[in-house]
């Protein structure tokens, strides 16, 4: 049986307890007179997810220390790091770009580059969206593959364009398919085409091909339908032998093989 007098214990120890916990988790950068033990002491609380409080912890060092530490470039980078990791994408980008432009030759200068077309792709997450975010980060991801061509960030970005190109593909299809859906076929065959020739690579190149002889069928272009059909033989074979539909579209009613 719990008595009142208890009672009052057991919340006072409980009181307590929540401040010990919250003391545990206090970081204050000053408590971290020498550099490196405060790098050490920032590190521990990002990798324990605690951006918050390593962003202050680096972006105290990048006050403390000179330009010319070797400790400067390194706090500035996971500076940088804190800032994604708190989704603050503007910052992470200009805190990256400072380490790559300022410090080329430091050896994460490259994954710096990379990580700001990171950040700038991490804010165009829908093709719907306004695409300069992501059109900035696909030149980011350019000038990564420029300046750093050996490094193993210059290959990560390389798969990170193709996921970029995809997006845009997909957002050239939605406009695409809103003229299509419309009538207004003339516009919709524009952005087919140049779905194709800007993205030969993209997933959905076989749909626009299927759309553009579509379009050109309603309208009555004969030989632009045929010559967009004959496309699709020659460079998708294995798509238009599958595509019962699209052979029938194409005027050719043989089985396919």
């Amino acid at each position: 049986m719990t008595t009142p007098r208890m009672s009052r214990q057991l919340g006072l120890a409980t009181i307590l307890l929540l401040v010990g916990v919250s003391a545990c988790h206090h970081f204050d950068p000053r408590a971290y007179p020498v550099p490196e033990d405060l790098f050490r002491a920032s590190m521990r609380e990002f990798r324990s997810g605690r951006f918050d409080k390593s962003q202050v912890g680096f972006q105290a060092l990048t006050f403390n220390v000179g330009a010319r530490d070797t400790l400067s470039a390194l706090a500035r980078y996971f500076l940088a790091e804190s800032y994604f990791g708190l989704e603050d994408y503007p910052t992470a980008v200009r805190e990256f770009r400072r380490v790559a432009d300022e410090t080329p030759t430091f050896r994460l200068a490259p994954n710096a580059l990379l990580r700001a077309a990171d950040a700038y792709a991490a804010q165009w997450t829908k093709p719907a969206l306004d695409p300069t975010s992501g059109q900035t980060a696909l030149a980011t991801y350019q000038e990564l593959q420029g300046r750093f061509p050996d490094a193993p960030a210059a290959r990560i970005a390389a798969v990170r364009i193709r996921a970029l190109n995809e997006q845009f593909a997909a957002k050239e299809m939605e406009t695409a398919l809103f003229y299509f859906q419309r009538n207004a076929y003339d516009s919709a065959i524009l952005y087919f085409k140049d779905l194709i020739a800007t993205y030969p690579s993209s997933a959905l190149v076989t749909a626009a091909y299927v759309y553009l002889v579509r379009s050109y069928q309603v309208i009555g272009w004969k030989d632009e339908q045929a010559a967009f059909c004959d496309q699709l033989r020659l460079y998708y074979a294995p798509f238009y032998r599958q595509r019962a539909d699209v052979r029938d579209l194409c005027g050719d009613r043989s089985a396919g093989r």
